[in-house]
Order: structure tokens, then sequence, then C-alpha cells
């Protein structure tokens, strides 16, 4: 979808103070040496008792808004993506959000689950609500994740991804800001739920079993029901991202080439590198991935945790194009491209 008058108005980010080396993480026995140095993520910040997920994308909120020039009044929409437990069963967090970060302004507020694509399917779904609606004016989305033990094992539950816990939040607006949404593109792919959900008997309650979720072992599983499966999945990821890609850089009149900035996940390395880096000639000084080194994957806040530290930095310029990129679980992809102004 192309866009027209839609902008990011202003970003923000938490990072708990705490800090979790992989090299401690080796040492202290909860890593595989090998791994960590296969992997290639240095470290991870780590939330406290205080920093409920929910809690962390309430502050990136405050951020963002105070930043965007916004009035909590201007705000239509709220919509807050997480992947991790948010500190309490069978409540709201996307309406706390609203009150900690706006307060009771926002006519309509929604709690998004797409996995980690939960903040780039938000910033489609916020730009269609905004352009929608004429009296609308902006909206807020945020994002929180704290991976915890005993639920997750942040360097052992996917041996594809260390987690870092962090909250972020961006201002979408028709009034202005520091870039321009071009467009936006979203695909799914659901014969690769599976993935995800391995096998074995449903479960009655959350953490049922009292042992941390193993997504590898999951994944291990349904990858394994034949010989060319792994490569079957592999093809048919790699499809749908290429596909949703030439369609947002196609309908932002751009191409990966012609972006100075390209944003995506803070996965491991090789992933990184066989799924980003080489499949697109992408250099990775385009990308925040070494800064992102320092976070590992912070669920739903990777994209707009990138975004933001560019914007920090001060290193686009006007005129320069990013392209970024989400993939979730379900499965689902979801690329934007904005320009500075």
């Amino acid at each position: 979808m192309r866009w027209d008058n839609i902008y990011l108005a202003g970003t923000g980010l938490y990072l708990p103070e705490q800090e979790h080396t992989a090299e401690q993480a080796v040492a202290d026995g909860a890593y595989d040496a090998a791994a960590a140095e296969t992997n290639g993520i240095r470290a991870v910040r780590v939330a406290n008792d205080d920093e409920a997920g929910v809690v962390m994308a309430a502050a990136a909120g405050r951020q963002a808004m105070a930043r965007s020039g916004h009035d909590p009044k201007d705000i239509d929409l709220v919509l807050h993506g997480y992947v991790s437990h948010q500190g309490r069963e069978m409540w709201s967090p996307a309406h706390y959000v609203q009150q900690e970060a706006v307060g009771t302004g926002p006519s309509v507020t929604v709690e998004m689950r797409q996995g980690c694509n939960g903040a780039l399917a938000s910033l489609e779904l916020g730009a269609s609500h905004l352009a929608a609606r004429p009296d609308a004016t902006a909206a807020l989305i945020t994002a929180g994740d704290a991976f915890r033990l005993p639920y997750i094992d942040r360097w052992k539950s996917d041996d594809q991804t260390i987690f870092g816990d962090a909250g972020s939040a961006l201002v979408l607006s028709k009034k202005g800001g520091f870039a321009r949404l071009l467009s936006t593109a979203s695909t799914t792919e659901p014969s690769l739920e599976p993935l995800y959900r391995g096998g074995g008997p449903w479960t009655w309650a959350p953490f049922e079993t009292g042992k941390p979720v193993d997504l590898t072992a999951r994944k291990d599983e349904w990858l394994m029901r034949y010989e060319d499966a792994y490569d079957d999945a592999l093809a048919l990821v790699n499809e749908r991202l290429m596909s949703v890609l030439e369609r947002a850089t196609s309908e932002a009149e751009t191409s990966v080439a012609d972006a100075q900035w390209f944003v995506h996940a803070n996965l491991i390395m090789p992933i990184v590198e066989w799924g980003f880096h080489k499949s697109l000639g992408l250099d990775p000084d385009k990308t925040t991935y070494e800064w992102g080194r320092d976070l590992g994957h912070m669920g739903n806040s990777d994209q707009i945790a990138g975004i933001n530290h560019l914007v920090e930095t001060g290193r686009p310029k006007p005129g320069d194009k990013l392209i970024t990129v989400g993939a979730g679980i379900g499965f689902m992809w979801t690329v934007a491209v904005l320009q500075f102004v």
C-alpha cells in the first residue's frame, strides 16, 4: 500500500540498565560457548522485577509522545504488541499502556499478537486507521517484552534467537514528522504455523508443564517430518519475504539497492548474514545490526529500536530512504519504506 501524508512524528526506546553479556552467560553455565561464538550476539539487557514488558512499553510511549509534539488528545488509536508475559494473566496490557502514556484520550485501543512482527503490523494498521478516518490525527504504537525464567530461557529456548528485554514506541501522524511513510506491504503463510506449535496434546493453561518453553524442539519435530522439510520451509520463507519486499519497494518507487538504510531483526549472525546481508546484497554498514548485537532480539521492538537509534545518532540525511522488515510466527511478514524529511 502506498501512503500519502502519513509520518513518523516521534520514537521512543526504553532499555533496562542491567546488562548480561554472552561471555558472562557462558561462564555462568547458562549459554553454550560454541553457540556464543557462532551466534554473534554479544549481550542483552535484562529487566528488573519492576520492568515488565508493558511498563517498558509505556515508558517508551511517553518518550515518543514528548518527541512527537502531539497532545494526548490527538491520539485516536493505541496499538500495543508483545510476545512475552506482560506481568499479569487475564488482563489488558494495551489499556495499561494507554493510561500510562496518553491517559483517556484515545477512542480505540487494541492488543497486537503477531509474534515478533507485531510492531510493523501495527504500523500498517495504524496507517490504515488514520487514512480511513478524516478526523483522526495520530496513533501511538508500542511494544514491550521481558523474557524471564522459568517461562522463557533467553539463551536456550530458541537456538536461532537470543532474547533481550526492551520497550519501544512510535507516533504516526497526519500533521508531519521526521520521516514520511511511503509504503507498507504484508503477507502470510499459515502452512508454516506448525513450526512453533509442535506436536503433542493441547495444554489447558499457560506454563502448564512448569518448564521453559522449548521452541527449538517444536521446530525440530516439524522439520524432521521428511528429508527435505527444512529446505522446503526455508524456500517458502525466502519466497514470501522476497515477494512482500518487492511489493513494498515497488509501491515506494525504490529498491533495496537505492535505500540508504535497512533495519531488520537482531537475530543470530548466521541467519542475518545469509537471510539478509548476502541474499539481498546488503552492506552491513547500512543496517543497525552491529549496534543490535549488544541488545539481542527484543521481541517486537527491534525495528522501532533500530529507527530510533539512527535518528538519535543523526545518521540519516533528508531524502534518505529506509526499509525495515519484520517477521512473526504464524507466519507473517511486513515491510515498510520510509523517507527522512
